[in-house]
C-alpha cells in the first residue's frame, strides 16, 4: 500500500516537469532566438518579445496593486448569486460588443473560408454535394470540414427567417463560441482557485486577449471548435455533479463533434483517458458487472448519437466518399517536414499526394516521402526544422492573423469603422501596436503558465497540461500554423490564472515572513 502511494504522484509529476520543460523551451526560443533568426510566416513585432515580457509583468503588477488597492474589497462581499449575475450581464455586454465589432470590420475571406462559404451557398439554392456542387471534390479531399459545412447551412437557414445576412451570423456564432468559452474558463478557474479575485484576473485578460480576437470576424473551425475544447474540459471538472454515466455519454459525443470539426480536439479526451486511468489505478474500487454494463451502454450510446448525427448530416449534404482523392494523415506528416516552408502549407505537396490514388498508396507515397525528408535532414537538421516551426506556432500572438492566402478577399466600406479598420486589418494604421500588444499578452500568458505546474491539489488540472503537451507535439510533427493554436487558448488562460494564483501566493507569503523579522 505505501509503494502504491509512491508510485501514484510519480507519473503526474513527470507531466508537470514535461510541461515545464516544455514551455522553458519554448520560451527560450521566443525571448532569444526568434529575433535573430527567419522563419515562415514571421511577424515583425514594434519590440522584442523580452522588452514585451518586461512590459507586460510591469504591467500586470501596476493592474494587480491599483486592483487590490480599489476594488478588491469590494469583489470580497460578493456572493456567489450575485457573481454569477455580474458574469451573466458581462456575457451580455461583450456578445453586443462582438457584434458591433464583427459588423463594423467584417470582410469575406478566402482560403478554406471561402470553399466553405460559397460551398454552403450553393446547397442553400439546391446544389448539394453529389447534385452539381462545385465544391464536391475539395470535401471529398478534405471531409473534415464537412460538419462545418452543415453548421453553416443550418445558420443559413436561420438567417433567412431572421432577415439577417447569413455570412455575418456565422460570424456571430464564431464569436458567440469565443464568448461562452471564456464564461467556462472563468468558472473552472473558480473551481479550482476558490478564488474571486482569480476569477476576475482570467476576466480580465481573457477579455483583452481572446474576446475581441480578430479571428471572430472569421467564421471557421478555430473559433467554432473552441466551444468543444472547453466544453469538454468544463463537463470534466464537473463530473461529480452530473450521473456518471451520463457524463460520460456526454463526453463522448462532445469530443467525436468536436474531432469533426477539428480534429485536434480529440487531444482532450486522449488526456482525460490518460489521466484517470492513471487515477482509477490507484483509486480502485469494487467495479460490479452491473456497473460495467453502464458503462458500456454510456460509450455505446454516445458513439451512437454521434454516429446518428454523422450519417443523417452526409446525407443531407448529399457527400458521397471518395477513397481515390481522400487526403490521409500522412499527408500532414509529410507536409509537416517540408524544407522549403519548414513545415507549413506547400502547394507542391498536396499535388504530390494527390498523384497517387487511393488511400493506401498516398499513405505509401508519403511514409516514403517523410523516410526521405528524415534521412536528409539527419538529427541537427531536424532539431533545427523543430526550432522554426516552435517560433512559427509559439511567436505569433495574433494567431497568424492575416498569413492565409486572399486574406481579404472582398472588403466592404458601407457602414464600416475606419478607426476599427486601421486597427484590426494587417495594413491599418495602428495594426503593428496592436498586433504588438497581443504578442506582449501572449509572451505574459506562456511565462505565467509556468507556474502553473506548482502546488497541483486537484489531479485534473494535469489533463489541461497534457493537452497543451499533445497539441505542441503535434504542431511539431505535422502541419504548423499558430493559428491551430487557438482553439486551446482558454487552455494557456486557465494556465495563466493558476500560475498567477500560485505566484501571488507564494509572494504574499514572503512579505508576511518578512513583516515578523
Amino acid at each position: 500500500m505505501k509503494s502504491k502511494k509512491k508510485i501514484y504522484p510519480v507519473f503526474y509529476c513527470f507531466i508537470s516537469i514535461l510541461f515545464g520543460i516544455m514551455m522553458v523551451g519554448i520560451l527560450l526560443i521566443n525571448l532569444f532566438i526568434s529575433k535573430k533568426r527567419e522563419f515562415p510566416c514571421k511577424k515583425q513585432f514594434l519590440l522584442s518579445n523580452i522588452e514585451l515580457l518586461i512590459i507586460g509583468i510591469i504591467v500586470l503588477s501596476l493592474s494587480i496593486f491599483l486592483y487590490n488597492k480599489f476594488i478588491k474589497k469590494y469583489v470580497e462581499k460578493l456572493t456567489r448569486k450575485q457573481c454569477n449575475i455580474l458574469l451573466f450581464v458581462y456575457f451580455v455586454i461583450t456578445f453586443v460588443m462582438q457584434i458591433y465589432l464583427i459588423q463594423k470590420i467584417f470582410f469575406l475571406s478566402g482560403w478554406d473560408v471561402g470553399q466553405l462559404r460559397v460551398a454552403t451557398d450553393q446547397i442553400i439554392k439546391g446544389l448539394k454535394l453529389n447534385r452539381g456542387n462545385s465544391y464536391n471534390y475539395y470535401f471529398q479531399e478534405y471531409p473534415n470540414n464537412l460538419f462545418l459545412l452543415f453548421i453553416f447551412v443550418l445558420i443559413s437557414n436561420v438567417s433567412s427567417l431572421l432577415n439577417i445576412d447569413a455570412h455575418l451570423l456565422m460570424a456571430i456564432v464564431g464569436a458567440l463560441s469565443v464568448n461562452i468559452s471564456i464564461i467556462m474558463l472563468v468558472k473552472i478557474v473558480g473551481k479550482v482557485t476558490k478564488n474571486k479575485n482569480i476569477c476576475i484576473l482570467s476576466i480580465f485578460v481573457g477579455t483583452l486577449f481572446l474576446m475581441f480576437s480578430p479571428w471572430i470576424v472569421i467564421p471557421y473551425s478555430d473559433t467554432y471548435a473552441m466551444l468543444f475544447t472547453i466544453s469538454i474540459l468544463y463537463f470534466y471538472f464537473n463530473k461529480e455533479n452530473i450521473n456518471k454515466y451520463i457524463w460520460l455519454s456526454i463526453l463522448i459525443i462532445l469530443s467525436l463533434i468536436g474531432y469533426k470539426i477539428k480534429p485536434t480536439v480529440i487531444i482532450v479526451l486522449i488526456a482525460i483517458v490518460i489521466i484517470e486511468f492513471w487515477h482509477w489505478l490507484f483509486n480502485r474500487k469494487k467495479i460490479t458487472f452491473v456497473k460495467i454494463i453502464k458503462y458500456i451502454c454510456s460509450i455505446v450510446l454516445g458513439i451512437s448519437v454521434y454516429g446518428v448525427v454523422d450519417i443523417s448530416l452526409k446525407h443531407f449534404l448529399g457527400y458521397e466518399k471518395n477513397t481515390a482523392i481522400e487526403m490521409p494523415m500522412t499527408h500532414f506528416m509529410m507536409m509537416g517536414m517540408n524544407e522549403k516552408t519548414r513545415g507549413i502549407f506547400f502547394y507542391d505537396d498536396v499535388e504530390y499526394t494527390m498523384s497517387y490514388k487511393g488511400i493506401s498508396n498516398k499513405k505509401k507515397a508519403n511514409i516514403d516521402k517523410i523516410k526521405q525528408r528524415m534521412n536528409d535532414y539527419g538529427i541537427r537538421g531536424y532539431a533545427q526544422l523543430l526550432v522554426d516551426k516552435s517560433l512559427i506556432n509559439y511567436d505569433d500572438g495574433s494567431f497568424a492573423w492575416g498569413i492565409e492566402g486572399n486574406f481579404y478577399l472582398k472588403i466592404f466600406n458601407k457602414n464600416k469603422s475606419n478607426i476599427l479598420k486601421e486597427i484590426y486589418y494587417n495594413e491599418g494604421n495602428y495594426y503593428s501596436y496592436f498586433e504588438t500588444f497581443l504578442q506582449c499578452m501572449w509572451i505574459l500568458i506562456l511565462v505565467m503558465s509556468l507556474f502553473s505546474i506548482f502546488g497541483i491539489k486537484n489531479y485534473k488540472l494535469l489533463t489541461i497540461h497534457l493537452a497543451i503537451i499533445g497539441i505542441t507535439l503535434f504542431l511539431l510533427l505535422f502541419e504548423a500554423r499558430a493559428r491551430y493554436l487557438l482553439l486551446y487558448a482558454p487552455y494557456y488562460l486557465i494556465m495563466f490564472s493558476i500560475g498567477s494564483f500560485n505566484l501571488l501566493k507564494v509572494l504574499k507569503y514572503k512579505c508576511k515572513s518578512k513583516k515578523y523579522l
